[in-house]
């Protein structure tokens, strides 16, 4: 039988992914209920941030940078154009290239929500100290750092589905 007492050694609370799930679902949280106000999510932040880095990119290659699906990435996409916030620049067919641009607009609204997004690395009120908080991030990046070399997403995850993530 499995143990998950959080008091001994070797209880849930030793399991570090399981640690990393509850406390990205806090951060996330954390952080939708923040973009909200402006009717963006962290996914839409996220596609929104990388456009803004790359003069365009392919929705596969959006998908790859976010860790969604790469079907996800439709109907997402579909509701970002619609708002006017990016553009595709090629003819949508499957299995063609398939390249979206951000917008004056997207940029617009990027830069709006940047510095709430920034606001989020506060993490006093968890407990962290703001060296503690450059240190998590460090580690952090270092861990998505090997999902760059593999490239693959938890394929199970669907962006369309997240409202609040």
């Amino acid at each position: 039988m499995a143990r998950v007492q959080a008091d001994e050694d070797g209880g849930l609370d030793d399991i570090v992914t399981w640690n990393v799930v509850r406390v990205a679902r806090f951060l996330g949280g954390r952080m939708s209920a923040r973009l909200a106000g402006h009717g963006l999510n962290p996914i839409h932040f996220g596609v929104l941030a990388y456009l803004a880095e790359q003069e365009e990119m392919t929705t596969a290659d959006i998908a790859r940078s976010v860790l969604v699906t790469p079907q996800s990435m439709s109907p997402l996409l579909d509701g970002l154009e619609q708002r006017g916030m990016v553009r595709r620049t090629g003819v949508r067919a499957r299995g063609q290239r398939n390249p979206v641009q951000i917008t004056a607009f997207g940029r617009e609204a990027l830069a709006t929500v940047w510095d709430i997004a920034q606001a989020t690395n506060d993490l006093t009120d968890a407990g962290l100290t703001a060296g503690e908080s450059t240190q998590l991030n460090h580690l952090l990046r270092k861990v998505l750092g090997a999902t760059n070399d593999s490239g693959q997403p938890d394929t199970r995850f669907d962006a369309s589905a997240q409202t609040g993530l």
